[in-house]
């Protein structure tokens, strides 16, 4: 064990949290693609996607809002993480570190996605500052009828 990791972290090498994601809607892409400024003509319209020659599809990046917990604040830690949703390092404060997204196929309004993320790894580094965790979590989102449709790698960086 190092400084930083106890017993009680590295009982989460392993763990599963499992996500249930919303609807993905005509409103909430609509929404998206308002508040990214990313107006693509495959997201806008079915008509705006035929007359660039492509399918109508979602914004990649709006799984990550589709399956956002809804949770009351006192549930959230001061970084805007849920609690809940990951092991207490230091300070209990982290911030993001890479993400690599394989998608499988694109997204298309009316999924619902869920997912099961798994705490893989965790390796306690010397920063020049502080030492700090890095936490690798691998996490697969499936469709609503259990296709796989994203693999997802992040880092999470505790401190």
């Amino acid at each position: 064990m190092g400084v930083l990791l106890d017993e009680d972290a590295l009982a989460w090498i392993g763990r599963q949290v499992k996500v249930e994601g919303d609807e993905i809607t005509e409103s909430m892409v609509q929404q998206y693609v308002f508040a990214s400024e990313d107006d693509h003509p495959a997201y806008v319209s079915d008509s705006s996607a035929a007359a660039a020659g492509t399918e109508r599809v979602v914004p990649p990046m709006l799984y990550q809002a589709a399956t956002r917990p809804f949770k009351p604040l006192k549930d959230y830690s001061p970084d805007g993480i849920v609690v809940e949703n990951r092991p207490y390092i230091g300070s209990g404060q982290s911030v993001g570190g890479t993400l690599s997204v394989e998608w499988i196929r694109p997204l298309r309004i009316g999924d619902r996605l869920s997912a099961v993320k798994t705490l893989v790894s965790m390796k306690e580094k010397d920063g020049s500052t502080r030492k700090f965790v890095v936490v690798m979590w691998e996490t697969e989102y499936r469709d609503q009828i259990g296709e796989l449709v994203i693999r997802e790698r992040y880092e999470q960086i505790c401190f």
